[in-house]
């Protein structure tokens, strides 16, 4: 037998096993803008159009506030500041995530395990006693993963093409009170330096053509030709109590198709926020302590597409995939009114679906169809938690999507 295949010189380099960039770029991150309040609330960020966007991001700093015993910041405090964020691009439709989706979704786009665990150490490190001394600076930087963009140099989404539009591309980041983030057990007042960020920007890299020639507005006439622009979308997080039963009917869908459904949950007790009135509670306030299901059954118009029992659905999520769907962080734990040592915690969520698997560096260019459930409902049975607990139900719904440039303007394609 003879593959049928084309030939590739694997010798020397030629047309074929090389490539070239057409239009030369230079990268920059210099746009850099302040929030407007420090105390929480919403800051509102307009980008020009005139170049192309890629990643956000914002970074904060408490001042330290002492080493008062008693006090904690969570591992990841960067993303649970955030409450949610809004976007829009040029004249399309506004979208909002919360800031659960934004950690889930960057963690999505790491190729490892590893980078996973960076992420969440560089969205704010795990701090207590002596990391709080008066004079150091707790740092957190946060990526924004928003439809155009792919945080992880590994499959890197092209710019989004902003040039392309006559209007600016807005984002909206309302921040929780930042004390709200804290474990207290030290007493009713909580420090100043902990009810206020000392420091907040967001930042954007952007990629600039060195020709403003090559612009493809000034080359082709998107008044009567549109640019279609890849990309991913991610419906507004549904947070909901878990039902005694384990059975949920979800709703809700917007028209297109749904790549896949992600769900994780957290126990109530564990991510209550206690910090302002100093009330002990029963454990430390851990945001992003999540755990999987143990079972579940996804199902639409009857039909089972996922059946995941006794944990198996987290070596179909690896085995489909380039990582587990994990992270390890610090769990803030207490003991007798105060904190007790620290202790590793792996948390997990679990993906249910729809699609094709397709991990490749490619992949965010490259349609693989979902399931459309244009006004149809999904249910989710037989839903078993770790252990007996007030669980709340974490569900994002993850749609293809395109973004389709004409006439100064854009707006999804579902």
């Amino acid at each position: 037998m003879v593959r049928p295949s084309e030939p590739v010189d694997l010798y020397y380099y030629d047309a074929e096993t090389s490539k070239k960039q057409a239009f030369p770029t230079t990268q920059n991150t210099k746009y850099v803008q302040q929030f407007a309040n420090l105390t929480g609330g919403s800051s509102v960020f307009t980008i020009p159009p005139q170049n192309g966007i890629q990643d956000v991001v914002c970074t904060f700093i408490f001042d330290g506030p002492g080493a008062v015993t008693g006090l904690a910041l969570p591992s990841g405090w960067g993303y649970a500041l955030i409450r949610q964020v809004s976007f829009r691009y040029g004249g399309s439709s506004q979208y909002f995530i919360s800031g659960q989706q934004l950690l889930q979704n960057a963690l999505r786009c790491q190729t490892s395990r590893s980078s996973c665990d960076d992420l969440l150490n560089l969205g704010g490190n795990y701090s207590v006693g002596g990391d709080l001394t008066a004079g150091n600076l707790l740092r957190a930087s946060v990526v924004l993963r928003l439809p155009h963009n792919v945080c992880s140099g590994v499959g890197k989404s092209h710019p989004l093409p902003t040039d392309c539009l006559t209007q600016q591309v807005q984002i909206t980041v309302e921040l929780n009170q930042p004390g709200t983030i804290w474990t207290n057990l030290a007493g009713a007042t909580l420090p100043a330096e902990c009810r206020t960020l000392a420091f907040a920007n967001f930042q954007v890299q952007q990629v600039m053509l060195n020709n403003q020639g090559d612009a493809l507005a000034r080359r082709v006439d998107l008044a009567t030709k549109a640019y279609a622009f890849p990309c991913e979308f991610v419906q507004q997080e549904i947070a909901l109590p878990l039902p005694a039963g384990g059975a949920v009917t979800l709703t809700g869908f917007r028209s297109g198709e749904v790549k896949s459904i992600e769900v994780w949950l957290t126990d109530d007790a564990e991510t209550v926020s206690n910090s302002i009135t100093g009330a002990s509670g029963s454990t430390g306030y851990n945001p992003f302590k999540w755990y999987p299901p143990s079972s579940v059954e996804m199902l639409y118009a009857g039909d089972v597409y996922a059946r995941y029992a006794f944990g198996v659905g987290q070596l179909f999520n690896l085995i489909n995939g380039n990582k587990s769907p994990a992270f390890d962080l610090t769990d803030v734990q207490r003991g007798a009114g105060n904190l007790t040592a620290p202790a590793p915690f792996l948390a997990q969520w679990l993906s249910l679906p729809f699609a094709q698997t397709l991990v490749d560096e490619d992949a965010h260019y490259i349609l693989v169809h979902g399931k459309p459930i244009t006004n149809g409902i999904v249910n989710l049975q037989g839903l078993v938690p770790p252990y007996a607990a007030n669980w709340t139900l974490h569900i994002s719904y993850v749609y293809n999507t395109t973004l389709l440039f004409s006439q100064g303007t854009c707006d999804y394609v579902f």
